[in-house]
């Protein structure tokens, strides 16, 4: 069954995968696109920037090597597409049918030559700012030199890797999420099976994963958040197991990629209190002293893990700069407003990803693509997940190891929202997706009897009752 789940969604990830890179690269000519999809413009770019600037490496060729070439300005520019036939070079984008540059952003252009060598001398001669090898370059300022510091660079690895043993293509770039959103799909079947010991339950979930827009489209894209979603099971999984040490691993590995995969060392903690409580610890100071120490042993594992995993950017940049721009000033990134106004994508609020407002767009075109949820769903898990409350104290349900990873994944959010966050983006809601849906199937099967639905609205009730008992005594 899992492998069969495995094929399936290897197979609908790659097919959109490849429906994109098909879509863009027919409107390369003629419309300038770069074959790059929503923000997968800053994760590539600077992928390949890591390939060759920080690691000294080439993409693989797919036949003749090409590359894009900055100059300082477009007359130089316009000066050196005059002078390419001199040196063998052929220039494969400059300026579109309608007359306006090919780039728009940068001045630069994109050539083809019988050997790298010629393309170098080429751009030596004309006074070329720099070369970037493989795929045409994305359309933005300084994209030559960006590193994407204010993000972990491990799915930038990942794409490097593929692009230095595969190649710089779309579809290849796409390769390390796809990888991501299968194991994301078999990893959420074990997490359910884990949880209630029920194949179908288990199944039913992992059906709901692949039908998922928000699910299929970001494993289909270079993008980071389908990482975060994968080791996010991968903690709850290892902790629901109580295999804590190998939880916190996961959800440090995650950070690698964002740092947003934090959050799950929440329902990771919750699991941590279940079982300290379970072995008899109930002494508050004994509590509080245990969760200080998990706290800390999370915050060491990170910072040693990102150092670890950085050690190229930090021999490149030094490591003051590499502390400056990707721990402090990513962490101040994080937690500032950043684009707003006309121009920008539409930010949200983490309760909007629960009914699908203010969605960010993926793909405008044939396919219309955005990080929405499967409705109704998400909206039947907020309602689920407030009106179980008093359930996950009083029946200790199954559905609590879900109702935890939920909840305190979304206050993680909520969380860095008041902290200054106000620019999050709907796509960020595929780390709650798994949880979402296994909530909903787990949860819904339970006040599938009726004496667990009755009990629930009798829980709601007496606690209504005691607080507004508890409000008259301030008036009696």
């Amino acid at each position: 069954m899992l492998i069969a789940l495995a094929l399936i969604a290897a197979v609908e990830f790659t097919l959109l995968a490849q429906q994109l890179e098909s879509l863009e690269i027919s409107k390369m000519r003629d419309y300038g696109a770069k074959g790059y999809v929503s923000d997968e413009v800053w994760y590539v770019d600077s992928a390949r920037n890591i390939l060759e600037k920080v690691f000294g490496l080439l993409p693989r060729f797919e036949g003749s090597p090409r590359a894009t070439i900055v100059y300082p300005n477009a007359s130089m520019m316009d000066r050196a597409v005059e002078e390419a036939p001199r040196y063998g070079v052929k220039v494969l984008f400059y300026k579109l049918p309608s007359g306006r540059y090919f780039f728009e952003k940068i001045p630069a252009i994109y050539v083809e030559a019988r050997s790298i060598e010629d393309i170098e001398r080429f751009a030596h001669a004309t006074n070329a700012t720099d070369i970037v090898f493989g795929w045409v370059l994305g359309d933005a300022e300084n994209i030559d030199t960006y590193l994407n510091t204010e993000h972990p660079p491990m799915a930038k690895y990942l794409i490097a890797l593929v692009m230095a043993t595969l190649g710089d293509r779309p579809l290849y770039w796409r390769i390390p999420s796809i990888c991501a959103g299968v194991a994301l799909v078999v990893l959420t079947f074990l997490l359910i099976y884990e949880a209630t010991r029920s194949e179908l339950l288990a199944l039913l979930t992992s059906v709901l994963l692949l039908v998922d827009p928000m699910v299929r489209n970001l494993a289909s894209i270079a993008m980071l958040d389908i990482f975060v979603a994968t080791f996010s099971v991968l903690a709850v999984y290892l902790a629901l197991r109580r295999r804590i040490v190998a939880a916190v691993l996961a959800v440090c590995m995650g950070a690698t990629f964002k740092f947003s995969a934090l959050f799950a060392a929440i329902p990771v903690a919750a699991l941590f209190l279940h079982q300290l409580v379970s072995q008899g610890v109930r002494r508050v100071s004994d509590v509080f002293e245990k969760l200080i120490a998990f706290v800390l042993f999370v915050a060491s594992t990170f910072l040693t893990i990102q150092v670890a995993v950085s050690i190229p950017l930090i021999n490149y940049l030094g490591f003051g700069t590499w502390f400056e721009q990707s721990i402090t000033g990513a962490v101040s990134w994080h937690l500032s407003t950043k684009c707003v106004g006309p121009g920008c994508p539409p930010a949200s609020t983490p309760l909007d990803w629960f009914f699908n407002l203010n969605t960010f767009p993926l793909y405008v075109g044939e396919l219309n693509l955005a990080a929405s949820g499967l409705e109704p769903v998400y909206a039947l898990a907020f309602v689920l997940m407030l009106i179980s409350i008093p359930s996950m104290a009083l029946d200790k349900p199954r559905s609590r190891i879900l109702w935890y990873a939920l909840l305190g994944i979304f206050l993680g959010y909520v969380a860095i929202w008041f902290a200054g966050s106000r620019t999050q983006y709907s796509f960020y809601a595929v780390q709650l997706a798994p949880f979402i849906h296994g909530f909903v199937v787990v949860r819904g099967y339970e006040l599938l009897r009726r004496s667990v639905l009755w009990r629930t609205l009798v829980e709601w009730y007496r606690l209504f009752a005691m607080c507004w008992e508890t409000l008259l005594k301030f008036f009696e």
